[in-house]
């Protein structure tokens, strides 16, 4: 929840699957470009940015930890979590859903801009997320993790 009346204040995040995760990658760099004109365009007032450079699968992330830490004060730093899919935020679908939890108990939004996905604790997006997985598992999607 939102403890003051005021613009919305956004947290970004963006992660890429890579070999180190001090090196920074093209496909994060651009997420966080997305994110910012979405911000932009919302006048959302952005007052965080992480990235990591890590399989989805992990939850041992430092720009992960740094979204939490930064939602689960009291109060928390920002109202919205904006991803360019959900998928950054995690490829594993019980992952995700704990992530997610995690962020919504706080009074977070969590918005991924690539689609009118916001997650929703009916679970009707951890249907869409599984789904959307098997998918681009399954097609052989070109994109990179």
């Amino acid at each position: 929840m939102r403890s003051t009346i005021g613009p919305t204040r956004a947290f970004l995040y963006a992660r890429s699957n890579g070999e180190s995760q001090n090196t920074p990658t093209p496909i994060a760099d651009e997420q966080l470009l997305r994110l910012r004109k979405h911000a932009q365009d919302r006048s959302y007032v952005v007052v965080g940015e992480a990235r990591d450079v890590a399989n989805g699968n992990s939850s041992s992330r430092p720009g992960l930890n740094a979204v939490i830490g930064s939602a689960t004060c009291s109060p928390p730093d920002f109202d919205v979590l904006l991803v360019t899919d959900l998928m950054r935020l995690s490829r594993d679908v019980r992952l995700l859903g704990a992530i997610a939890r995690r962020l919504t108990s706080a009074g977070i939004r969590v918005v991924a801009i690539d689609g009118p996905f916001e997650w929703r604790e009916d679970g009707e997006q951890i249907l869409r997320t599984a789904i959307l997985n098997l998918i681009r598992e399954w097609g052989g999607c070109d994109e990179e993790d």
